[in-house]
């Protein structure tokens, strides 16, 4: 029979990083995954911006920041366990005001962030270039986020994925799980086309698909997705170092070998894979306006990617509240790379009964989304 302690429904990065933690822990563990696992996060653009994201006061940023500076550590953890090296880039990130209209929005996240960290920089127009010189000083400003930095994305999912197996996780490609086992009350395993598999814990950690499972029997996370359309272009030379990010949304991240990744165009509730020409052009523009020299760039690809967005716009991370043995770990957006050292840090705790970790976790719990008469009910 197929029994483990925990069966983790999920490939991406967030539900790799949960089976590599417990699986480290000493715990059997079965991931499922309807397609390849790590895909879902093949499409991001890996930064960690966990400064970047924050404009005012917000229950996930001490964990963004947190999250965010574990990974010089995890780069040299994941290559020893994986043999995998994730490309972590430390050139810090330009946040940047396109317009005069963007420039108070701007201006006012700056007054936050300097409040907690005096190492951030507000730059005008004609200080950006200096600090990115290919960047245009046709700018309204911009801040300078030394701390923020980047990964491949596409490398930290396959080295977490790599770690978990060489863990001990048993993977299942292809293999979507079909229903949930409930036995009075009590989640006791999964249903998918290999039959029957038991375990103590099961965990939702489906991303964008997270909403859609185990809706009859459980608690459905208001999670929806929200697609987004990507292009990198190649540079011959004179390649920008930082990543630049515009308070519109459009963001350029430079990889190895002068590949720079732009994106992302961002359409709620959408699982369309195809990429649209307007999508891409209207990235380009943007990122253009920003980095001239990308005008002389060549397109390599196109592509897009789901994100998982809850509707407070927080993770969703706890215990279902009418199953017991059942596990929510979904809705991390656009910071589901940032985030991911430490979900699986703070996830093996969780599970495992720390009661601090319950507590730094709360604000995030799957019961702050039911009515009144539901909450009655659990």
């Amino acid at each position: 029979m197929n029994t483990y302690d925990y069966l983790l429904v999920g490939g991406g990065v967030i539900g790799c990083s949960i089976a590599y933690r417990l699986a480290k822990s000493g715990a059997a563990v079965a991931l499922f995954d309807s397609e390849k696992a790590g895909k879902a996060s093949m499409a991001a653009g890996g930064m960690l911006g966990a400064q970047n994201e924050f404009e005012r006061e917000n229950p996930l940023m001490e964990i963004a920041l947190e999250s965010r500076d574990l990974f010089p550590v995890l780069r040299d953890e994941l290559l020893e366990e994986s043999g995998v090296d994730i490309e972590l880039r430390k050139a810090g990130l330009l946040k940047v005001a396109a317009t005069d209209e963007d420039r108070s929005a701007l201006s006012r996240q700056y007054e936050f962030l300097l409040d907690k960290d005096p190492s951030v920089v507000w730059l005008e127009p004609e200080e950006v270039p200096e600090v990115e010189p290919e960047m245009t000083a046709h700018t309204a400003g911009a801040i300078y986020l030394e701390k923020d930095t980047q990964v491949k994305a596409p490398l930290l999912a396959k080295a977490f994925l790599k770690a978990a197996v060489n863990a001990g996780v048993h993977v299942y490609e292809h293999t979507p799980v079909q229903n949930l086992l409930i036995q009075n009350g009590q989640a006791i395993g999964v249903t998918s086309k290999l039959g029957p598999f038991y375990g103590e814990r099961i965990i939702n950690a489906a991303g964008a698909w997270s909403a859609a499972l185990f809706t009859e029997t459980s608690f459905a996370p208001p999670v929806i997705p929200v697609k987004g359309e990507c292009v990198s272009v190649k540079l011959a030379d004179q390649a920008p170092a930082k990543t630049v990010f515009a308070v519109d949304g459009c963001y350029i991240v430079p990889k190895r070998n002068n590949e720079m990744l732009i994106g992302a165009t961002s359409t709620p509730y959408s699982f369309d894979p195809a990429v649209t020409a307007g999508g891409i052009r209207s990235l380009l523009n943007r990122a253009a306006r920003l980095l001239p020299v990308l005008d002389g760039g060549i397109i390599e690809r196109t592509w897009s990617g789901v994100r998982p967005q809850a509707a407070d716009h927080l993770p969703v991370i706890g215990f279902d509240p009418f199953i017991e043995g059942l596990c929510i770990c979904t809705g991390h957006y656009r910071n589901g790379i940032l985030l991911s050292p430490l979900t699986g840090l703070l996830m093996e705790k969780y599970l495992n009964g720390c009661p601090e970790t319950a507590a730094r976790l709360a604000p995030f719990s799957p019961g702050r989304f039911l009515t009144k008469k539901e909450e009655s009910l659990v």
